[in-house]
Order: structure tokens, then C-alpha cells, then sequence
């Protein structure tokens, strides 16, 4: 077996209220480091209130709204607003990288489920 020092990322998000998306990409050392603090940021999320009608409140649950799936008509926050100009939990560089880590998602996604980083800590080789 070939010793190695490869790190994997599974990422998982929701679409559809349980339709989930999962990705698997190879991180260098600079996105595992970006990773952790993307999901240190999403453990820090704060479901938040608004006004549906007439007084009559309700509250944003989903951690990472993007895409088609963000509610403007709710006053739902994306996760670019919520994280880097609302809450300032990441820069504009560290929610750009996690985008491309993520998966594509035809309409966006609400949820992150869970970032996974996975050490390869060997290699055998079938030829």
C-alpha cells in the first residue's frame, strides 16, 4: 500500500426539503483550512424571524439558502448576504471557494447537511 496525504471533501446539501446533493472533491491544504471555517460559520447560524402578513410572524430555518431557492418574497437572506455582509462569518473569497466545492444544484440549494473531510491514508494500486 502507498502511503498518502490526500484529503477528500463530501459535501451534502438539500434542495428540495429531503432531495438531497452530495460532492466529493480532493482539497488542497488552503480549502480544508477554508472548510472548517465555512462550517464553523454554518453552526453559528441563527434561524431569524419575519413578518409573513399582517403581523403573523414566522422564521427562516434553512442554513444556506441560495439560487431560486432563496425566499425574497419572505425576506430570506441568501447565504452570500447572511454570512458576508450580514453576519460578516466569512469573506467573499471563503464563500466563493465553498460554492465550488459544493455541489451544482439546477435550482440552488437551502441546506448544507454536513461537510465531511476525509484523510486517505493509503493508496493500493490494481495494476
Amino acid at each position: 500500500m502507498k502511503d498518502t496525504n490526500r484529503k477528500f471533501a463530501i459535501i451534502t446539501v438539500d434542495t428540495n426539503d429531503g432531495d438531497t446533493v452530495q460532492t466529493i472533491n480532493e482539497l488542497t491544504p488552503e480549502q480544508v483550512i477554508i472548510l472548517n471555517i465555512v462550517a464553523t460559520a454554518i453552526k453559528k447560524f441563527e434561524p431569524y424571524e419575519y413578518e409573513m402578513f399582517a403581523g403573523h410572524m414566522s422564521k427562516h430555518e434553512h442554513n444556506f439558502s441560495t439560487g431560486e431557492l432563496v425566499r425574497k418574497d419572505n425576506q430570506e437572506l441568501s447565504a452570500e448576504e447572511y454570512y458576508v455582509e450580514e453576519k460578516q462569518l466569512l469573506t467573499k473569497e471563503e464563500y466563493d471557494v465553498f460554492m465550488n466545492l459544493a455541489p451544482y444544484c439546477e435550482y440552488g440549494f437551502h441546506t448544507v447537511e454536513y461537510i465531511k473531510i476525509l484523510a486517505v491514508i493509503g493508496e493500493i494500486s490494481l495494476q
